[in-house]
């Protein structure tokens, strides 16, 4: 018997009309699945390229072109001058959070670095007259400086960032190279990449409880010498906020009996809210805090916690002199101000998750994947708290699971992977990533987890790929043709596996190490 539809036409009788006439009805709507994905590809292409444009745009890209010719017309030779004018005149956008110029103390900070960069390109031999003759090879020339005077990888980044922000502004993104084919440069003056990542997963916590600081004792040295900066401490340590949100907060500005709002001060212009604690005795601090801080803030005008006729700079100055004074700096007691965010961060992942934080080493990994759906619970809870979007952000402050598990990992297994990254890494192997339309890749798998048991076993990768013109076809055409050459390029049997997700995988999850796209 027919198979019929609702038509009562077979899954095997020809269509009788339209341009696929002969077409089974199982091809028909093969085939328009198939224009149907290509039109969303299609579509999703342009909103992605659209969303860069418009990135780029909101960044400043350019916008400072034309402001960096006057100048150096203006000033023509006079490096230092016309790096003054460039941060004084030039428009900074924030590239995130609400539309805005960046504050005071970012100009600031890119300016000193974009100054030094300049000192330091005349003390190494390749000294410019004018700030438009900054280039890449100046770039990477202060890379293999900075790196040899032995800086870490977080201040060369931060260094590298200003240098990219100077080039983005004045409409030379493309002049400093990024990842792979910048680390190939380094790589032929002598300089292993792999010491210039930042990590983005803490190793040590840097809670005050962990660095053996009693919190009480200090709060009420900081409470003798000054009210204010005792107060900022204990915002600090009850709800998580940075020392500008505590400056800024507005304690009365709301009496929500759940949450506590935060408004002004927050990183990138972005409020928040902060839940009470669900633990009866934490709980009872932070309202009792409420309180006092309300009570406080009525003294100034504008219902913040700070001294009348005080700036906010001032306010941040006597902060960081008290601070000095009662021993809060990391040549004293070791531990900062900003350390009683991270001992919030461990105090609410121990209270959504019943475990401290990886980072302190108190529980093994199967803990940890025994409260999973905790756990990563508690991973969101402390991301928001802390004011970031990103689950992942959490790893900063508490570390990962998978550390865990890293950290036992054999030395020859740890050898076997740092040199197969190595191996995965280099522009050879990104070339074929690059071709193929790949927009991240992992090593995944026993390799990522250094249990290889011998160099003739396959090692797996996890590739996600770009949606490109070409549509879903496409993907899946060039991620055959990436599993083909892959194998060639590493010279060793290659397992490939298709990451099909928009988001990354989660830094704590184990076994993702990223070898291309960065």
């Amino acid at each position: 018997m027919w198979d019929e539809d609702f038509t009562g036409q077979s899954d095997d009788m020809p269509a009788s009309e339209g341009p696929h006439e002969g077409e089974s009805r199982k091809a028909r709507v093969t085939r328009e699945k198939v224009e149907a994905k290509k039109a969303n590809a299609s579509i999703s292409a342009q909103a992605k390229s659209e969303k860069h444009v418009a990135q780029r745009r909101r960044a400043g890209a350019g916008v400072s072109e034309a402001l960096l010719k006057e100048i150096v017309t203006k000033h023509r030779g006079d490096i230092k001058r016309q790096v003054t004018q460039f941060m004084r005149r030039s428009s900074m956008p924030a590239a995130k959070g609400r539309v805005r110029q960046v504050s005071d103390k970012t100009r600031s900070d890119f300016g000193d670095n974009l100054m030094r960069a300049v000192i330091q390109l005349k003390e190494i031999g390749m000294p410019i007259q004018n700030l438009s003759e900054l280039s890449a090879k100046h770039s990477i020339a202060l890379i293999v400086h900075w790196k040899k005077m032995g800086h870490v990888a977080a201040t060369i980044q931060t260094k590298l960032s200003a240098m990219r922000k100077f080039f983005l502004l004045v409409g030379k993104e493309e002049m400093l190279p990024k990842a792979v084919k910048l680390y190939g440069i380094l790589a032929k003056k002598g300089i292993d990449h792999s010491g210039l990542r930042r990590s983005q997963i803490a190793t040590t916590s840097k809670s005050w409880t962990m660095k053996g600081v009693n919190a009480n004792t200090v709060l009420k040295d900081a409470y003798a010498e000054d009210m204010y900066v005792g107060m900022y401490l204990e915002a600090e340590a009850l709800f998580g906020m940075r020392l500008n949100e505590a400056i800024h907060w507005q304690p009365n500005a709301s009496s929500d009996p759940r949450h506590l709002f935060i408004f002004h001060g927050a990183k990138g212009g972005l409020p928040r809210s902060v839940e009470y604690s669900s633990d009866p005795v934490r709980e009872s601090q932070q309202r009792e805090f409420v309180a006092r801080a309300k009570i406080v803030a009525q003294e100034h005008p504008r219902g913040v916690l700070m001294p009348k006729r005080k700036t906010v700079r001032q306010a941040k100055n006597r902060f960081y002199t008290v601070m000095k004074k009662i021993g809060v700096t990391k040549s004293q007691l070791g531990v900062t101000g900003h350390g009683l965010r991270h001992e919030f961060a461990a105090n609410l992942y121990e209270e959504v998750s019943g475990l401290r934080p990886p980072v302190e080493g108190v529980h093994t990994p199967q803990e940890y994947e025994d409260r999973l759906g905790a756990v990563d619970q508690a991973e969101l809870a402390v991301s928001r708290a802390l004011g970031h979007a990103r689950r992942a952000v959490s790893g900063a402050y508490n570390g990962s699971r998978f550390q865990l598990t890293g950290s036992k990992m054999t030395r020859e297994g740890r050898m076997l992977l740092n040199n197969l990254v190595n191996v995965l890494e280099n522009e050879r192997v990104a070339d074929v990533f690059r071709e193929q339309g790949t927009d991240i890749a992992w090593l995944t798998g026993a390799a990522a987890r250094g249990i290889l048991q011998s160099t003739n076993q396959p090692i797996e990768i996890t590739a996600r790929m770009k949606v490109q013109a070409d549509g879903l076809e496409g993907v899946f055409k060039r991620f055959e043709e990436l599993d083909m050459k892959l194998g060639k390029a590493v010279q060793r049997k290659v397992v490939l596996v298709m990451w099909a997700k928009r988001d990354d995988p989660d830094p704590a999850e184990d076994g993702y190490v990223r070898i291309y796209g960065w």
